[in-house]
């Protein structure tokens, strides 16, 4: 039954949006491990829940296994498993810990304190599961208001985490209302958070946006199959229709071309003719920004890197970017797991047998014509403040994925969701360019003003919207304010407590 509401659970985000199944599933969660005689019983009941909310939430990332021909299907999802049972643990330390500390209470008696830790618990969980052991932020409880772009903008004052813990607080509002104690209270405390949700949200969202004078990019999507993108006798024909895609005509003059991640397969850095074919694509003073896997040949190795690449109408280099925030088991194999699978043959099944280097860290770029950009490549833009350089910030962000390993499911819907959060807590302009679904222009609000959908073969040609004119309070204080919120949470628990005792002397 655990395993099904955990599940049940992940109706709530992106793109099914049914929000009454986390209401629904936090509720009977709380409810069961009440219930429970032993601390170690309600941590063995959340993680139940756990494995199930995992799985559901993460199964699309067995489909990128499938896409291996020597690699037999099943195993993705053996993989997508145990992940979810390393990720459930964090749920079973929350309901572990919240009937630890209540452990002589009942919901009847003191269903405030109860939600209350609860809720504590499970947002420091969540913010604990996305920076540990190199982090993994995905599904957090905010993003089930990513319906509304409205209900999102109070993440520029606290960022998703933020958010989450008022999220999870009001999924509570039902259960809090059952409790005679606050049957009017706990009604009207949630209308009031969500009223004030709502206004904020509607009052920073102008009618009218600014636009960079003199910029046109274009976003190609050529809507490769990942099964046809790494053959070798495939590289030049993927590279020739990148470019005839960016030939056609716009209303503007493009004055910048922005192709996926790895979009070109040869080491474009090593490759000054295959710079030169691509630069002719360009006006004078364009530029073509393109994904790549840089090779860097030393002394005892080759080494390689997810890799980003500024080309100019000369086809020139303006800048590199290497991806510093790389995907474990996907894209490196941690050290402390290399020395037990490798020895079994499973290095294949992960990596195709070769890590990719880390890069030195978040960069900028200076384009001629462009305002500063800050690159992001794939999973670099999940990580909620961990995306623009804080002493050097852009004006916009780019984006550079490709979905195209997890097919027609939840997860690059998810992926989007996400980096349309980054663009609202940073004040910034997003512009994503998917190697497949789902390429976007998103403004400084979240709003996505142009996209591409998964399996959609085109173009995007857009002007640059401008960054908001004064930077986010999340950019400044970072987790700071959602420290604040569990703070105040924490206080108003221990004097409800004390009050509580002191009635019953």
């Amino acid at each position: 039954m655990l395993l099904l509401l955990g599940a049940f659970s992940t109706l709530s985000f992106a793109p099914f949006y049914f929000f009454p199944s986390y209401i629904i599933a936090l509720s009977i969660l709380l409810i069961i491990i009440m219930k429970a005689r032993k601390a170690f019983s309600a941590f063995s009941y959340g993680y139940n829940f756990g494995v199930g909310h995992f799985f559901a939430g993460l199964y699309w990332i067995g489909n990128s296994f499938a896409v291996e021909p020597d690699v037999p299907d099943w195993a993705g999802y053996l993989a997508v498993f145990v992940l979810s049972a390393l990720l459930a643990l964090f749920i079973g330390l929350v309901t572990g810990l919240t009937k630890y500390i209540h452990k002589n209470h009942t919901l009847k008696s003191h269903s405030l304190n109860i939600v209350l830790s609860f809720t504590v618990i499970w947002s420091l969980a969540e913010w604990l599961r996305g920076n540990i052991f190199t982090g993994f932020p995905w599904n957090l409880s905010g993003y089930i208001w990513g319906f509304s772009d409205i209900m999102l903008q109070s993440t520029a004052l606290w960022g998703i985490y933020g958010l989450s813990v008022i999220t999870v607080f009001l999924c509570f509002i039902p259960l809090l209302a059952l409790d005679k104690k606050y049957r009017l209270m706990a009604p009207a405390l949630g209308i009031i958070i969500i009223s004030s949700l709502f206004y904020y949200g509607k009052g920073r969202i102008p009618e009218t946006l600014e636009y960079v004078e003199d910029v046109n990019i274009r976003v190609v999507q050529a809507n490769v199959k990942q099964q046809d993108k790494w053959p070798y006798d495939n590289w030049s024909k993927n590279l020739i229709d990148l470019m005839e895609m960016s030939e056609g005509k716009a209303d503007n003059a493009t004055t910048h071309i922005i192709w996926p991640e790895t979009s070109v397969i040869y080491s474009l850095s090593e490759e000054p003719f295959r710079r030169q074919l691509i630069s002719q694509i360009l006006e004078p003073g364009g530029t073509v920004i393109t994904g790549f896997p840089r090779r860097q040949r030393d002394p005892d190795r080759t080494r390689i890197f997810n890799s980003a690449i500024v080309i100019d109408d000369s086809g020139e280099i303006k800048g590199t970017y290497d991806k510093s925030h790389l995907v474990p088991f996907g894209e490196y194999i941690p050290d402390f797991i290399r020395a037990i699978i490798i020895p079994l043959g499973f290095g294949e099944l992960f990596t195709g047998g070769q890590d990719f280097v880390p890069g030195e860290g978040l960069k900028n770029f200076n384009i001629e014509g462009l305002p500063p950009v800050g690159l992001l490549i794939c999973y670099e833009v999940i990580f909620p403040g961990q995306v623009v350089d804080p002493e050097n910030r852009p004006d916009w962000l780019l984006n550079l994925t490709n979905d195209a390993w997890y097919g027609d499911s939840t997860g690059p819907r998810q992926h989007l969701l996400q980096t349309r959060v980054r663009a609202i807590e940073e004040g910034l302009p997003l512009v994503r360019s998917a190697g497949t679904g789902i390429s976007a222009i998103i403004d400084p609000y979240g709003r996505i003003l142009h996209k591409l959908s998964l399996h959609e073969r085109g173009v995007i040609n857009s002007e640059l919207p401008r960054k908001i004119s004064t930077a986010t309070e999340y950019s400044y204080y970072k987790e700071w304010l959602f420290a604040c919120i569990n703070a105040i949470l924490i206080i108003a628990n221990i004097v409800i407590a004390i009050r509580f005792a002191s009635l019953r002397r």
